[in-house]
């Protein structure tokens, strides 16, 4: 599915509700290459035999991939001030993802930092533009093409009123039409999750950076209107108009903002303020 390629790598930015739309001075293949090859994403692959080089020859960027024995690798153009690939196939997105962290990190920001805000804003990528943001990612049938002005900084997206929304739990979406008990988990920008349906129950567990805010709540909003439809939502809406500080129970939601999840520092949720919400089955359905 194309859009599951590219989750959690980019996003459509409009300068006017941006904040960096300033140009950033060009940066050379060499110094890319090498922030490639030393970002912490790189080393960590390694660790798991996922072997990724970044190298250059003239105008050209080579990337280099190798697992399992099996080799691949792809090659980016610098053609004045862009630096592009019109051909690239969907197991190339990762690597690109890399490539443009790599970019963002010479023009000022934090590694991890542009994609994760390239990442909340995923669905609006068709808007991209080089005149506007210097960065353009077009989907065709068999392949991606990719550019980037070397000469302008990437902007950031304000994601204050980000959340995750009903498509983000697509997996969840499923096993509700099958009528299946599963779980989904990930990350995305500053929000963590973990959505469990059982046959008896729900468990929504939300974590944020720093604290819990209107992002968290919505994004709980969200996963109960996939498991539950509107109504649910609404019932919820009523017992809990906001997050309340002790654990409590009303109406068939059990909700308790001061969640502790299990190895929490080696999980998607380190570092968060985490809430969990349960939902019984029951009692929301009468």
């Amino acid at each position: 599915m194309k859009k599951k390629l590219l989750v959690g790598l980019f996003a459509v930015i409009m300068c006017f509700a941006l904040i960096g739309c300033e140009k950033a001075n060009k940066i050379s293949l060499d110094d890319i290459a090498k922030n490639f090859n030393n970002s912490g994403t790189v080393k960590s692959y390694k660790t798991y035999g996922y072997n990724l080089e970044a190298t250059v020859s003239g105008n050209k960027l080579t990337i280099a991939t190798e697992l399992a024995g099996e080799k691949s690798s792809v090659v980016y153009t610098l053609d004045g001030n862009i630096l592009g690939n019109e051909s690239l196939s969907d197991k190339d997105i990762l690597t690109a993802a890399i490539l443009i962290d790599s970019i963002g990190q010479l023009q000022g920001y934090k590694e991890g930092e542009l994609i994760e805000n390239l990442n909340a804003f995923v669905d609006e990528i068709g808007n991209y533009t080089l005149e506007k943001e210097g960065f353009e990612l077009k989907n065709g049938e068999d392949n991606n093409s990719l550019k980037i002005d070397l000469t302008k900084k990437i902007p950031l997206k304000d994601m204050s009123n980000f959340y995750l929304k009903t498509s983000d739990f697509d997996m969840i979406a499923e096993f509700v039409a099958e009528k299946n008990v599963g779980n989904q988990n990930g990350k995305n920008a500053k929000l963590a999750y973990d959505v469990a349906v059982h046959e008896e129950d729900s468990e929504i567990i939300i974590g944020e950076t720093e604290k819990l805010t209107d992002s968290a709540y919505k994004s709980i909003l969200s996963a109960i209107e996939v498991i539950y439809g509107k109504d649910v939502v609404n019932k919820f809406k009523t017992a809990y108009p906001s997050f309340k500080e002790e654990k409590t129970t009303v109406d068939g939601f059990t909700v308790d903002t001061n969640y502790k999840v299990e190895n929490q520092d080696d999980s998607v949720f380190k570092g968060m303020k985490v809430v969990s919400v349960t939902v019984d089955n029951k009692t929301v359905k009468k």
